[in-house]
């Protein structure tokens, strides 16, 4: 068998290059084009199974690697393997319950080449949350993932920041950008930077619970600790990682996303809420840090930045389209936003248990648009009925007990006794998973390669982290 310190090397290399993978995701306007994401799930998957050849050559068993990991995992292959049944041949009779009006290749897809290119997408999301479970393996390695990816928030926040102050208009990946209305960056829609903003926001506050020390001590500090303390934090790292998320904040308000940045500012409540009611030790680090983020990144730097645009779109926005036009309203309705997700639930009750196949929205949409609404929709702004036309109950029902599993393990991880990684962490994934919950109610963000990839991975810090036992004493992850 190989030296361990070759094996080492090997996988400090297999994280390095799964490390790159993720920063380099977006750039290409989010990898949402075909060839963009064919690259990036070729790249995790060479680096996957590199690393599973790595552990067999030394030896060691990937199987037990995944740990408590292995269920949202199998249940994510789970959904791969659906994906696989709606592309293969299945008998009439079968397909006449699951599939009513199938295709004459007797498929659940109604286009397979699209449920194909879906589940080349998901395979890569599959191979990312393996990657995470296999490859961070010491605290050390999680707070370098938690730090990439905030990384990767800060390179797409400043360049959203230079492109849209220089007003510039170009072509990128055979795409034209006019910039200078709203920060898009490298991705070909705002919303979607506004989504990956608060991924990469969510990771960084949880980040900064990580590094801040509780008190036991409910009197209030004197004046000379107070600022003694003030100038440990100006001089410390975490300093640095609080101006990152000034940055990303500042990109995130200049998306112009209503439903990006009131997602964002909900979950910092409700998260930063419920740590200060679950946790007394950090009360006051947790108050001080979600009013910072509300009051000086929002308030002073947002209004600074153009937050009262956002304001104004937020006051424009009408429930209905003929109040909108009545009204002479630019922005668009609520109406009109939701408009497609209510006439597809008549494809999911036509389809209820499997769906139309993986990616196959915008081919079964037009049957149910109804005919005094024209445009063109390739995806609907509702992940969740997206996500049921195409995989039916069953596609739906399997990623939803992904989030309840990997909300259990944050409850786990969110304990008094628990480590500031720990509790760090659990922020980070609570926080970003709410804000995806809220913002997929009205647009498709998980419908996107770099977003969605950049969300499981998240969702994988908490499975990485072993949950400390009440009484036993902090220990590190497995080296």
């Amino acid at each position: 068998m190989p030296g361990e310190n070759t094996s080492s090397r090997l996988e400090k290399y297999l994280f390095a290059a799964f490390l790159m993978v993720l920063v380099w995701a977006p750039i290409p306007l989010a990898s949402n084009r075909s060839w963009a994401l064919g690259l990036l799930a070729s790249a995790l998957w060479a680096v996957l199974l590199l690393t599973v050849s790595v552990l067999a050559w030394h030896g060691e068993s990937w199987w037990r690697r995944l740990g408590a990991g292995a269920w949202p995992l199998g249940l994510m292959g789970l959904f791969a393997g659906l994906l696989c049944v709606q592309v293969l041949p299945l008998p009439q009779g079968f397909l006449a319950a699951v599939a009513p009006g199938g295709d004459s290749l007797r498929t659940v897809a109604v286009d397979a080449f699209n449920t194909q290119q879906y589940l080349v997408a998901t395979l890569a999301y599959v191979a990312g949350f393996a990657l995470s479970l296999l490859l961070v393996r010491s605290e050390r390695r999680v707070l370098i993932l938690a730090g990439t990816i905030v990384g990767a928030g800060i390179l797409q926040a400043w360049i959203a920041i230079l492109l849209y102050a220089s007003r510039a208009q170009y072509v990128y990946f055979f795409m034209p950008f006019d910039q200078g209305n709203r920060a898009t960056g490298t991705f070909a829609n705002w919303d979607h930077l506004a989504g990956y903003m608060e991924i990469c926001l969510s990771v960084g506050v949880g980040l900064m619970f990580a590094r801040m020390h509780g008190s036991d001590d409910a009197r209030t500090p004197s004046w000379r600790s107070q600022l003694v303390s003030l100038l440990k934090f100006v001089l410390s790292r975490k300093m640095w990682v609080r101006l990152m998320l000034v940055v990303m904040v500042i990109a995130l308000v200049l998306s112009h996303s209503r439903a990006g940045n009131a997602a964002f500012f909900m979950s910092l409540l409700l998260v930063g809420g419920v740590t200060m009611l679950r946790s007394p030790r950090l009360r006051r680090t947790a108050f001080w840090l979600v009013a910072s983020l509300v009051v000086v990144d929002s308030l002073i730097i947002g209004q600074w930045v153009g937050m009262d645009k956002v304001v104004s779109r937020l006051q424009g926005t009408v429930v209905s389209e003929q109040e909108r036009q009545a009204r002479q309203f630019s922005e668009e309705s609520l109406e009109a936003r939701t408009v497609s997700a209510r006439w597809s639930l008549a494809a999911v009750k036509e389809r209820p248990w499997l769906g139309f196949g993986g990616g196959n929205y915008y081919t079964v949409f037009p049957r149910f648009k109804q005919s005094e609404w024209y445009g063109y929709f390739d995806h609907t702004h509702n992940d969740y009925v997206e996500i049921a036309v195409d995989t039916g109950w069953v596609g739906l029902g399997l990623l939803a007990t992904v989030v309840l599993l990997t909300l259990w393990r944050v409850a786990r991880l969110y304990g008094q006794h628990q480590p500031r990684l720990n509790r760090g962490m659990a922020f980070a994934v609570a926080m970003a998973l709410l804000c995806i919950i809220i913002h997929s109610f009205v647009d498709f963000n998980l419908q996107i390669p770099a977003n969605a990839l950049t969300f499981v991975v998240v969702l994988s810090l908490v499975w990485v982290i072993v949950p400390l036992r009440s009484g036993k004493k902090a220990r590190s992850l497995a080296a």
